[in-house]
């Protein structure tokens, strides 16, 4: 098949329709960050390489640092993955489209392959299924998990949606810490609105005896419900209150052939927190490659660090 197959499009001219379809035909773990929208909210460019007439895809994001132009995985994305019926054919044309494009592509995706010219790193998440009763979930939650779900008295959860106050208390107990950025918090608060107007993201408070605890945001794509961000304050870890919310979502999901998706993690406490509940580790993998001199690539860090 010659190139004149494949086709690079930019974000503004994909077909809307077509995409939804090509998204129906790829696994739910893999296209949940492909939604068109939630792209969209995560970043301000982005490109897809389209075979035919979108019997494959590939979507990325592209940036520019220090006059070079990226490829990147946005941040509240885990990875993009090839959408549709794609071959090696279709894998090898974008791999090589990347390359010959950009110096430096760092993206993930969720199955390894042999490069010789790129680094690959191997990468966890945690899921859950769901398609067993309440009952047989739960009977293999941790000693841990169990005792502290037996204390939970008091606690409630209330639908909400307001973007600003859980934005707001997130960045206090959760984002500042971990260096997230003014152009973080823009992309975060429009995914939260996008998905909450396209009745894909729930918004939830979590409360003690009417006292505010935390918010909770999961995401659901097809049969994957997705925890999308969550943050307590101080008494609200003391609490459990993350126990009470995943056991929550678990009850209320259980036996419809869902997967609980807890986005994470490669952070040995936050993956052992996830396997309390049963949950069960995922690979995915990091793909760089880069061809960029370390003078320029210091340029460029120093760039993304304060922009």
């Amino acid at each position: 098949m010659s190139d004149s197959s494949f086709k690079v499009i930019n974000s503004d001219d994909v077909d809307l329709k077509k995409w939804e379809r090509i998204l129906e035909k790829t696994n739910s773990s893999y296209s949940q960050y492909c939604e068109y929208w939630y792209i969209n909210s995560i970043c301000k460019k982005w490109k897809v390489i389209v075979k035919d007439d979108y019997s494959s895809a590939f979507p990325f994001a592209v940036a520019l640092k220090g006059g070079i132009s990226l490829v990147y995985q946005p941040f509240f994305s885990r990875q993009f993955t090839f959408l549709g019926n794609y071959d090696n054919e279709f894998v090898s044309f974008v791999f090589s489209f990347l390359s010959t494009n950009f110096k430096w592509i760092r993206i993930n995706l969720p199955f390894s392959f042999k490069s010789s010219e790129a680094s690959i790193s191997k990468r966890r998440f945690q899921q859950l299924d769901l398609s067993g009763s309440y009952q047989s979930i739960s009977a293999n939650y941790s000693t841990n998990a169990k005792r502290i779900l037996k204390k939970s008295l008091g606690f409630s959860m209330k639908k909400c949606e307001d973007i600003e106050i859980f934005t707001n208390f997130f960045k206090k107990h959760v984002g500042d810490r971990i260096g997230l950025k003014k152009s973080n918090y823009t992309h975060f608060s429009a995914l939260i609105k996008n998905g909450l107007n396209n009745q894909r993201f729930q918004l939830f408070s979590i409360h003690l005896n009417d006292e505010i605890q935390g918010y909770v945001c999961f995401y659901f794509h097809k049969n994957i419900i997705n925890y999308f961000k969550g943050a307590l304050n101080e008494n609200g870890k003391k609490s459990g209150a993350m126990f009470f919310a995943f056991d929550q979502l678990i009850q209320q999901n259980a036996s419809k052939g869902c997967i609980f998706d807890f986005g994470g993690s490669n952070v040995d406490s936050i993956a052992n927190f996830n396997k309390k509940f049963g949950a069960q580790d995922i690979l995915y993998y990091g793909y760089e490659h880069n061809t960029l001199s370390k003078a320029v690539q210091k340029v460029i860090e120093v760039k993304n660090k304060f922009s």
